[in-house]
C-alpha cells in the first residue's frame, strides 16, 4: 500500500462504503427558481454500490442531501455483476466499489461498451477478521490462512480452522480468495451463511472458527451496539511489519489502517464517466473526498483519502506573558 497519503494521520484521535454506480439526470438550474437550500444544482443521481459499504456511504448520502436538498439520491447496494450490468446501461451514473477497476475491466468499458471512466479513491476499508473470544490468535498468519484455504490440504477438517463468510459472491470473498492465490476451488472448511449477523453468531458459538466481516460493522468504537458486539467477540490480529521492520501484530483498526501495515485493506473507490459536465455525480464524488465528506469518514471510523485539517483556537487572555 502506498503511504505517501499518510504522514501525520495518526496526530488525530479520532480517524474517523462498495461499487457506486449513479446514474445522474441532472441538470444546472438557469433561473434559480428552486426552494432548495443550493439553487445551483438540481435533479437525481443514481448510485450503485457495494453492500460492505452501507453504513457508511448511507451516512454520506444523509449529509449531502443536507447541503444539496434540491438533489435526490438514489443508492442501490448490489453484487458487482448487477452494477456493472447498471452502469453500462446507464441506468446508474456512479459507481462507489470497495477496490479499484482491474486494467481489463477499464479495457472492457472502454473498448466494449465506449465507456471512458474516471476513478478516484476517496477512503480506505479493511476486511475485519473476528473470532471466539477464546480463540488464539498468536499464531494466526497470512500464510497460514492460505494454507487453511487449500484445497489440497492434508490436514484432517476437524484440525483446520472453520472460515466463515456472508454469502458466497460478495466482494469480500473475492477479495479475500484473490489475495490468498485462490479463484476456483477452496478447502471444505471455508462456509459461507446468509449475513453478517450470521457470521457473528457462528464464531460467538465456535472457538475454531474464523469470521471475515465488513470493517463497517466495528468501525465506530464510540457506537454502543459496536460496543456490544465486542463484548460477544474477539477481532483477530495478524502480523506485519511496521516502518522500523519491526513484526507487531495488527488488526482492523484506524490506526493500523492509517499506517498501511494491516493486511487485509481495501479502498472505497467510486466511478464515474468521463465527461466535461459538470453534473451531479461529480458533485457527490466531491463531497467524499473533500473536507465534509471525509469527516464523515474519520468519525465512522474510516481514513479518507484526504485528512481534513483542524484548527485549534488558543485563548491566551488569561496568560501571563512577560515583557
Amino acid at each position: 500500500m502506498n503511504k505517501a497519503w499518510l504522514p501525520n494521520i495518526l496526530l488525530y484521535p479520532s480517524l474517523a462504503v462498495i461499487l457506486l454506480i449513479s446514474s445522474c439526470s441532472a441538470k444546472r438550474s438557469q433561473t434559480g427558481q428552486n426552494t432548495g437550500r443550493n439553487k445551483i444544482y438540481i435533479g437525481q443521481l443514481s448510485i450503485d454500490a457495494d453492500p460492505a459499504l452501507k453504513s457508511i456511504i448511507s451516512q454520506e448520502q444523509f449529509i449531502f442531501q443536507s447541503y444539496h436538498d434540491s438533489v435526490q439520491v438514489t443508492i442501490e447496494y448490489k453484487d458487482e455483476a448487477a452494477m456493472f450490468d447498471d452502469f453500462r446501461n446507464k441506468r446508474v451514473a456512479l459507481l462507489i466499489l470497495s477496490r479499484m477497476l482491474t486494467d481489463k475491466e477499464k479495457e472492457s468499458l472502454k473498448n466494449v461498451d465506449t465507456i471512458y471512466t474516471r476513478e478516484l479513491n476517496v477512503a480506505y476499508d479493511a476486511v475485519a477478521l473476528i473470532g471466539n473470544k477464546e480463540f488464539n490468535d498468536n499464531t494466526l498468519t497470512m500464510d497460514g490462512l492460505r494454507a487453511d484455504f487449500n484445497p489440497k490440504n492434508t490436514s484432517k477438517a476437524n484440525d483446520l480452522p472453520r472460515m466463515v463468510f456472508d454469502k458466497q459472491n460478495t466482494s469480500i470473498v473475492k477479495y479475500v480468495l484473490n489475495l490468498l492465490g485462490y479463484t476456483d476451488q477452496v478447502s471444505s472448511n471455508v462456509y459461507a451463511v446468509n449475513s453478517p449477523t450470521d457470521v457473528i453468531d457462528y464464531v460467538q458459538g465456535n472457538k475454531d472458527a474464523i469470521g471475515f466481516i465488513p470493517y463497517a460493522i466495528v468501525s465506530d468504537r464510540d457506537d454502543d451496539s459496536v460496543k456490544t458486539l465486542l463484548n460477544r467477540i474477539k477481532i483477530l490480529s495478524l502480523p506485519a511489519k511496521d516502518d522500523s521492520g519491526r513484526m507487531v501484530r495488527t488488526s482492523a483498526n484506524q490506526s493500523d489502517i492509517a499506517t498501511g501495515i494491516y493486511p487485509l485493506i481495501r479502498s472505497i473507490n467510486t466511478v464515474a464517466r468521463y465527461g466535461y459536465r459538470d453534473d451531479l455525480d461529480l458533485l457527490f464524488v466531491n463531497f467524499l473526498d473533500k473536507e465534509k465528506g471525509a469527516r464523515i469518514f474519520l468519525k465512522a471510523g474510516y481514513v479518507p483519502n484526504r485528512i481534513p485539517e483542524r484548527e485549534i483556537n488558543v485563548n491566551t487572555d488569561s496568560l501571563n506573558i512577560p515583557d
